[in-house]
């Protein structure tokens, strides 16, 4: 990780407030990102652990919205796009936490996955984008399993949808503004009520970051 931007090149890190430090050469793709972290975070208790890092299909190889997701049709999709996603958005946060669960905070940390709508299977009901579907339906399962294997430990976890928001994810931020996008700090706000507010009570749970309202459990479940 850089200060800039990796689809865009800008330096947004610069800009946040108090004591920032970027850990470069972690790629959460690879099993080697846990060696890295955990030399580098040696002796740092971890109060909230965000495991962040995500891609519609697991590449930058891949640009704009009819590629992206016309990739991912079923008479499209192939295994090596499915693994990719895989391996970012499902094994990436399952890697990370495997490193760092030894250092967080217990009694009191918190882990949060930032999810998607699309990782929900009781909501889909449109197909299609298979990759980043089944990837994030997996990661799903990884935070549930983990709000169990944390719980004798007192780290509560969380997965949360962080809405449609005006970032060069997918296909960049001017197409995600044009589809009715929040802005960021909007999304930011609210996912930082959704850690705050986390607990030993709604550990396991599936939340979802509105553009309009305050932040909720998703409605069309896991």
């Amino acid at each position: 990780r850089k200060k800039a931007c990796s689809a865009n090149g800008e330096d947004y890190i610069s800009a946040v407030p108090g004591d920032v430090t970027i850990i470069e050469g972690v790629d959460v793709a690879t099993d080697a990102c846990k060696q890295v972290l955990a030399a580098a975070l040696a002796g740092v208790t971890i109060d909230v652990l965000v495991h962040n890092a995500g891609s519609i299909n697991g590449t930058r190889d891949v640009q704009g919205a009819p590629n992206l997701f016309g990739e991912q049709k079923l008479d499209a999709v192939s295994s090596e796009r499915m693994l990719a996603a895989f391996q970012l958005n499902t094994l990436g946060p399952l890697r990370v936490q495997q490193a760092l669960t030894a250092q967080m905070a217990s009694p009191g940390g918190k882990v949060a996955i930032i999810s998607t709508g699309f990782g929900s299977i009781g909501d889909n009901n449109s197909g299609g984008v298979y990759a980043y579907r089944v990837s994030k339906a997996a990661v799903n399962m990884v935070a549930k399993n983990l709000s169990c294997d944390l719980k004798e430990k007192g780290i509560a976890v969380t997965s949360v949808n962080p809405g449609m928001v005006q970032t060069e994810f997918g296909p960049g931020r001017e197409a995600m503004t044009s589809m009715g996008a929040m802005p960021v700090a909007k999304s930011v706000k609210d996912l930082l009520q959704v850690f705050d507010e986390l607990s030993m009570e709604t550990t396991g749970s599936y939340m979802c970051v509105y553009k309009d309202k305050p932040p909720a459990p998703f409605p069309g479940g896991w």
